[in-house]
This record gives structure tokens, C-alpha cells and sequence, in this order.
């Protein structure tokens, strides 16, 4: 089973490739660093997911100081608070069951946290997952924190999917004995890395402030001032806009520089967007703005008059001609799936070729009928 979250679309564009410095003293050229924000990018990844917020398609990494790498660091803190203890309770713990330390890292996976993280799936809601690697507390680096959206498991094995910010936009399957099995008890991913363990994590929700509908954000470097819809950033085109779109010019925040280059372009899958002083209504997915041209069909798509978002006049144009690759579709009334793959709708012939993609059906948006016309296509998969 998968749950509606994928690293293609709920994941990092960049690779965890942060150093933290400890204690740094140029002076006396002291500069104790540590590597990555594992944590924090999986637990970000989460809150971006459960906000219904637009990741940028950005594969730089983000330069400390800047708006997202804060709030990955701020992230990978509460990571450690909330689950410092048990990371230290893996590392010090035996692989196999002793009389007095306890049934050991293997059983420990196997009969408490993997049924957890199957009822937590099961609910529909992505896991923040530990993987342990480390013997002793001096090792603890050597750990890591991913996040899972989906699991297999066949007559020997379970398989767990997961975000692993190591590995942005891929799915990597961790291969796990379903029962403790003294002969093989590693863990193995797909992306070659071997784990003594792995647990569910504490997860406490939280919410980017910076990308609240409706904020008002620029980079201090910058003078462009962005309305934030669906996690993405709407360019205000004049001070006429800003002012005819009734918003406070003391409720603008200058970001440090280079914190936009990682709020996304778009906004995220479902946003419904109207340019001020226009009827039309849109709602977007991978990015592209697909036009809803009546109220049957705006009801028909089960969609909220509610949730319609007003942007700036002209920012639309600023949107994407064809949505982004893995993106799915379908017309509201007609049957067939599209995947958008190289920039071209390529039609999914069957549910076995979604199964064989890694597809999850509850990611297939529908668009209003003959939205797609016009896009480019390429060949069937089957």
C-alpha cells in the first residue's frame, strides 16, 4: 500500500548536503562541524505535505540564512528533543535478545515498529522513520531519518518505501525480514545502504510561517515583493497592483538573501486560483493552471468555492504550458490516466502499469473534460 505522497512531488529538489557548525571560532581556527540535516529536511518534507504546500523544484541547496535552510535546521532540533532518547536506546542495545538487555535491535524492529508503522500508513499519513546504524552513542552521525509513505511485503520480506533526502526525487525500498531471522537480520536499502534497525519517530506538526497564504515575502536583495498561494510565490507586478489587491505595505518581510530561490514557482496540486478582477476560476496541478468554465463543472470536480485564492492580474502567465514530470491526470469524465513524462502526456494503459511504475492511484488528478487537449503526447506505456 502508498499513501498520496511521493518524493517526486512531497520531496526535497536537493540533496542533504548541509554542514552544521558546533562551534566555530575563526580566531582561533576552531570549526567543529557535523554533516547533514536528515532530520530536519524529513520532518520539513512532512510539514510541507500536511499544509498542502508546493515544494520548489530547486536542486541547489540552500545557503544558511536563508528561509528554507533555517527552517530545516530548526526542524532537525526538534528531531533531536523528541527522539534523542530512542536513537541512544538502538545504539546501545544488542542486534539479538539477551536475558539482561533485552529482546534486542532486530526483534525490537520486527515485532514493536513495524506493526506501528504499518497502522500509521494504514491511517494515510506519511512516518517519520529512524534507521539505525550506529553501536555506541559515539556513532549516533552514523544514523539517519527518512520518511516513509508505503510498504510491500511478500512471504519472507516486507518492503518499505521511502523519502530518503540523500536521494531527492527517488523511491528507495528498504528490504526487511517480516520475522526476526537470526541468519539475516540487516536491513538493506535499494540505494546500497545497510541498517541494524529502524523505528517511528515522534512527529509534532508544524507549519513554515513564511509560506502562510496570503504573506507578503521578498528577498532583501530584491525589490519584486510575492503574495504566497498553495506554498508558491505570486510576483505583485507594481505598487497600482499591490495597492488595488488591498494589501499592507508594513506587512511586507524581506528575507534574508537568497531565501527565494527556494519557495516555489507554483503552487501545490489542488490550488484554486483567480487573478483580481477576472471570473475565471483555475486549479492547478504540477504547476499548470487547467481552466474550470462553469460551476457544474467547478461542483462536479468536487471542488470548494471556498478554497478559490485571489492572485495578482497577469500571474498566471507565470505558470508552467505543460505540468510537471510524474504528474497524473485524467479528464473528469473520461477513464483514461496520463502520466507526464519527459514534458509529454503518455497514457498508462492498465493498473498493472501502475503498479509496475510505482504509481499510487490516489495521486491521479482529475481535470475538467478536454483540459488536455493541446498538451503534447508521447507513446503509451505498457
Amino acid at each position: 500500500m502508498r499513501i498520496s505522497f511521493t518524493p517526486a512531488e512531497n520531496g526535497f529538489a536537493f540533496s542533504n548536503g548541509f554542514t552544521n557548525h558546533v562551534l566555530r571560532i575563526p580566531a582561533l581556527g576552531i570549526d567543529v562541524t557535523t554533516r547533514g540535516r536528515c532530520g530536519g529536511m524529513a520532518a520539513a518534507a512532512m510539514d510541507y505535505w500536511h499544509a498542502g504546500l508546493a515544494m520548489s523544484t530547486n536542486g541547489t541547496l540552500p545557503q544558511d540564512g536563508s528561509l528554507v535552510a533555517d527552517y530545516v535546521y530548526s526542524r532537525l532540533m526538534d528531531t533531536f528533543v523528541d527522539n534523542g532518547t530512542k536513537f541512544v536506546q538502538y545504539a546501545t542495545s544488542l542486534d539479538h535478545p539477551t536475558w539482561l538487555r533485552g529482546k534486542g535491535v532486530a526483534r525490537m524492529t520486527r515485532e514493536d515498529e513495524l506493526p506501528k508503522l504499518k497502522a500509521r500508513l494504514g491511517s494515510g499519513q506519511p512516518v517519520l522513520l529512524g534507521l539505525t546504524q550506529a553501536r555506541d552513542v559515539t556513532q549516533l552521525g552514523n544514523d539517519h531519518q527518512v520518511v516513509a509513505y508505503g510498504w510491500e511485503q511478500d512471504g519472507r520480506y516486507t518492503y518499505v518505501l521511502v523519502y530518503d533526502n540523500n536521494n531527492p526525487g527517488q523511491e528507495v525500498r528498504l528490504k526487511l525480514t517480516t520475522v526476526d531471522d537470526p541468519a539475516e537480520r540487516a536491513i538493506t536499502g535499494s540505494n546500497g545502504k545497510t541498517w541494524r534497525g529502524l523505528f517511528v519517530e515522534s512527529y509534532t506538526r508544524k507549519t513554515p510561517g513564511f509560506l502562510a497564504n496570503g504573506r507578503l515575502i521578498h528577498d532583501s536583495t530584491d525589490p519584486k515583493i510575492h503574495v504566497i498561494r498553495g506554498g508558491g510565490a505570486f510576483w505583485v507586478p507594481s505598487p497600482a497592483e499591490f495597492d488595488a489587491s488591498g494589501f499592507r505595505w508594513d506587512a511586507v518581510v524581506a528575507a534574508k538573501p537568497g531565501s527565494m530561490a527556494h519557495v516555489a514557482t507554483h503552487p501545490a496540486n489542488g490550488t484554486l486560483v483567480r487573478e483580481r478582477g477576472t471570473d475565471p476560476i483555475h486549479v492547478v496541478y504540477g504547476g499548470k493552471a487547467f481552466w474550470i468554465p462553469s460551476p457544474e463543472v467547478f461542483e462536479g470536480l468536487g471542488l470548494d468555492w471556498n478554497a478559490v485564492r485571489e492572485i495578482p492580474q497577469g500571474s498566471l502567465a507565470g505558470l508552467r504550458r505543460v505540468p510537471l514530470d510524474r504528474t497524473l491526470l485524467r479528464e473528469r469524465s473520461a477513464d483514461p490516466v496520463w502520466l507526464v513524462d519527459g514534458g509529454r502526456l503518455r497514457h498508462v494503459t492498465s493498473p498493472a502499469v501502475m503498479d509496475r511504475l510505482g504509481l499510487e492511484w490516489g495521486c491521479v488528478r482529475a481535470v475538467p473534460d478536454g483540459a488536455l487537449a493541446g498538451l503534447p503526447t508521447g507513446t503509451p506505456i505498457y
